[in-house]
């Protein structure tokens, strides 16, 4: 059976990589199935263990960017089962592929925690257009700022001032995500989301991926050996 085709759209929140993946499914002919790290985080990932719940140091927990400044900046770390986790998902994309489907992908491909090595890993063999949406930071700030609650939170897991709770720990891991998002240098196509509209967004995804897959996992693991 011949392999489906893999679309992978990363960038930070607010880089409009939901709303991208969402437009192209509705736009691209044939059969593509949808999934996502948002979908992953909201509907898979038992809110317990993530960075805002009681059990984050075994899943996706937020620490000090610098241990001596503890109301300071955040980044992620990966306890046992936030690993476990994101590997059980980069599975799921190589096995929707295997199957003969082709998925569109969202994700936070960062180098530290290494989820693209492990996601390029699992994907050897398939044919993958890795695309990065990256507009300034200042409209991302603005972006997210403009964001309203609409998501019901998980109260009693979280507590009562858990909305309180989330906007800061988010407030401050923004700025360590835009830069672990982006650290990575190579892909097959990178788009300001500022300068282009959705539409924009996805004609140039589309005219990339009438060429072919992308060569950027074939190049990223030769860069990143052990992620074979």
């Amino acid at each position: 059976m011949e392999p489906g085709r893999i679309v992978i759209v990363t960038g930070t929140s607010g880089s409009g990589k939901s709303t991208t993946c969402e437009l192209l499914q509705r736009r691209l002919p044939g059969f593509w199935l949808l999934y996502g790290i948002d979908h992953f985080m909201a509907a898979t990932f038992p809110a317990a263990y993530g960075h805002h719940g009681p059990l984050c140091a075994e899943g996706i927990r937020a620490e000090p960017l610098n241990p001596d400044a503890p109301d300071g900046p955040l980044r992620w770390r990966f306890g046992e089962y936030g690993t476990r986790a994101f590997n059980a998902f980069h599975e799921w994309i190589a096995a929707a592929a295997r199957a003969g489907c082709n998925i569109l992908v969202d994700h936070l491909l960062m180098l530290d925690p290494p989820l693209l090595q492990d996601c390029i890993g699992r994907l050897e063999g398939l044919p993958v257009l890795l695309v990065a949406l990256k507009p300034p930071y200042e409209v991302l700030t603005a972006r997210v700022a403009e964001r309203p609650m609409t998501k019901k939170l998980p109260v009693d897991i979280l507590g009562e001032d858990a909305a309180r709770k989330i906007v800061d720990r988010l407030d401050r891991l923004r700025p360590w995500f835009y830069e672990a998002c982006y650290a990575n240098d190579c892909v097959d196509l990178t788009i300001d989301s500022a300068a282009h509209g959705p539409e924009e967004v996805c004609a140039q995804i589309e005219a990339r991926l009438s060429n072919g897959p992308g060569t950027a996992c074939d190049e990223l693991r030769q860069r990143y050996p052990a992620a074979r």
